[in-house]
């Protein structure tokens, strides 16, 4: 049975994460996605970036991230 991608798209479940949270690298699986030029939320950092993450029960999602205080900032599609 073939499924189109659209329909695919709206059976993934998406990980749940919070703007504010600390980014927590070693629990999900993060992989780069791409820097942002923008501030950070919380300390004011000239950079954030963004990363693909996966939790340990395959939920999926993008998240961008302070480098320096490692805050989420973001969650982005």
């Amino acid at each position: 049975m073939q499924r189109s991608l659209s329909s695919l798209q709206h059976d993934l479940v998406q990980i749940t994460i919070n703007v504010g949270e600390d980014f927590k690298s070693i629990v999900w699986k993060a992989q780069y996605d791409m820097d942002f030029n923008t501030e950070c939320l919380f300390c004011f950092s000239e950079q954030i970036t963004g990363y693909r993450v996966e939790d340990e029960d395959g939920k999926a999602g993008k998240v961008a991230v302070c480098p320096h205080c490692e805050k989420v900032n973001a969650i982005y599609a």
